[in-house]
Formats: structure tokens, sequence, C-alpha cells
């Protein structure tokens, strides 16, 4: 009798808290319906109302990952202003990259409309972005069709870029200027992705800093199987802090798998305010379990550092 107990949850026996409740029922009801049914157009609409709700971009990716929903990186002849549908999968749009505004959206659209971009130089001459915006889209991987080698692409962008009235914009030859570049490496086109996208969409931070942690360190699906009071040392990006009026703070990491929902007393919070502040965070405590669900009850904390610029996290006071 599942739906029985979760109505009598609803009902707080006088109207406003009732009124909430079931308001908040019937919202979560509908969004749980079409996620369940219409994943993929589900995401896109989220992703396409950010900033909103409680989760940054890079959590709302990992869910649609997990619910099956490949999320692509921006491409200068596949994506619109906004996220879209592409082959099942989600399309990050020209919004989602940093520094791009309507006006850039605006130009790049109406610069495809004579057809696809068949070269880095076809692109800077029809939309006449800025060189700024042209190096966080090479960034983004939006010309990885075209070149996958993303610093060779930035190198051609500073041969071909000229300033708007800085002189006539003749096509001048520039393969003579080209050098051969290595390609960067994954942890480099990840952090890059993390700085102008917000996100990551081939996979997860702690996914490539986990050979750091080998040896007692538990990820959250291996925290779903502990047994209450179980020791737990985890780390992972902090992805929301809560600290409602009470004695307990509360502190959700996120790691590859999943999220790791901790929370610590007061006593253990004013020991370690400053390490709680820190994007990255090892903790070690012990696991909860109370009608359904678990927490770490966190005793110790470490902070450590992995991105210079990284996903915020949702935190209210």
């Amino acid at each position: 009798m599942t739906t029985t107990r979760v109505f009598k949850k609803f009902n707080g026996l006088y109207m406003f808290p009732e009124s909430h409740a079931f308001a908040f029922g019937v919202t979560a009801y509908q969004a749980a319906w079409l996620k369940f049914h219409y994943a993929l157009e589900f995401f896109v609409a989220i992703f396409n109302q950010q900033p909103m709700g409680f989760y940054n971009l890079e959590t709302l990716k990992e869910d649609a990952k997990r619910h099956g929903i490949p999320v692509l990186n921006p491409d200068i002849n596949k994506s619109r202003a906004r996220c879209t549908i592409e082959s099942g999968a989600l399309r990050l749009g020209f919004r989602n990259v940093t520094g791009l505004g309507e006006a850039s959206t605006g130009a790049i659209e109406a610069g495809r409309g004579k057809g696809d971009f068949k070269t880095i130089g076809d692109f800077l001459e029809r939309t006449g972005v800025l060189e700024e915006v042209a190096l966080n889209l090479a960034g983004a991987g939006a010309f990885d069709s075209l070149e996958p080698n993303r610093r060779k692409v930035k190198w051609e962008i500073g041969l071909r870029y000229r300033p708007v009235n800085f002189q006539l914009p003749l096509p001048l030859p520039v393969e003579h200027d080209l050098v051969e570049l290595e390609a960067p490496g994954e942890w480099e086109r990840m952090k890059e992705e993390y700085n102008v996208l917000s996100l990551f969409p081939a996979g997860h931070i702690m996914a490539r800093l986990r050979s750091r942690f080998n040896g007692g360190f538990c990820c959250s699906k291996d925290i779903e199987k502990l047994s209450d009071g179980a020791e737990v040392i985890a780390a992972g990006l902090v992805i929301r802090r809560q600290r409602p009026q009470g004695k307990v703070v509360y502190v959700t990491l996120e790691d590859e798998f999943g999220h790791i929902p901790c929370m610590a007393f007061s006593k253990v919070y004013e020991q370690y305010e400053h390490q709680f502040k820190s994007p990255f965070l090892i903790v070690k405590g012990r696991l909860s379990r109370r009608e359904g669900t678990h927490n770490v009850v966190i005793n110790q904390v470490k902070p450590f550092s992995a991105l210079e610029k990284f996903p915020q996290s949702k935190d209210w006071r």
C-alpha cells in the first residue's frame, strides 16, 4: 500500500501545508510521468529552462545519462541556440557555451542559412563572431566535426581572425603559417569543457580522479549496499549544501555513479567549517539508515583540488 503511505505524508491536517503538499505532489507526479515516458524530451526541456531548480547542469547531465540519454557537445553545423533532440540524444546548444549570447547565436544560425560551414575560415567569414566566441566554441568541441585537434583549431582561429573595422577581411592564405600541434589529452579537454560548458558531456570528473582514491574509498553505488552503522570513506563533488534551522548541515556529494547524501552535526560542522566550503570533499563517517533513506553522518572532512573552474553547487542557508 505504498500509495496510501505517500498520501498520508501529504496530509498536514490543516489547510496551508496540506495544499502545498498536494500541489508539490501533483507537480512531482507529472514530472515523474514525463521523465518515465518521454525522458529525452523531458531532459531537453529541463536543460533549456536553466538556471532553475535544485541541480546544476552537470548533475542533470549525469541523470540524463543514467536514463539512457546521451549528451552531445555543441556542433557548429548541428546545434541551435538551445538544446535540441538529435537521433535519440540531447545536443547542447550554442547558449550553453560561455560568452555566446543572442547576437552570436543569431549570427551563426544566419550564416549557416547558406549551407553547412566547410572550414574554420568559412565559419569566421560568414558569422563575424568575436575571437573569444570562436575560441570558446573550439574549447567546447563545436569544431570537432571539421578538425578534431582542438589546439590546431585555436591556432587557425588566431591566424584567420580579423577584428571588425581593423582591416579589410581579405581571404589571405594562412596555410603556410599552420603548424603541427599535438592534440590536447583527455584531461585537458575535460578541464576546458568544464570551463566553457560547466559540464563534461563525455563523463564525470570523479571517474578521471578515481585512481587517486584506490584502497578503502567507497563510491555511491557501494554505499547503497552497506548496512546501518557501516564506516564510510568517500569522495566527490559537492552539488548542494543545506542548513535548515537546526543542528544539522546536509551536504550532497556526486561521483560518477550517483549521489552520496551526507549530514554533519553542528559540532563537527563548526570544527570543519572552512573545509566544508571546498567544491571537492573527502568525508569520513558512519552510514545511518532511516525509513528507507540513508546518510553518511560525517565526523571528518578533508578538501581536495581537482578543477580551476567547477560546476557550482546549489546552497541554501
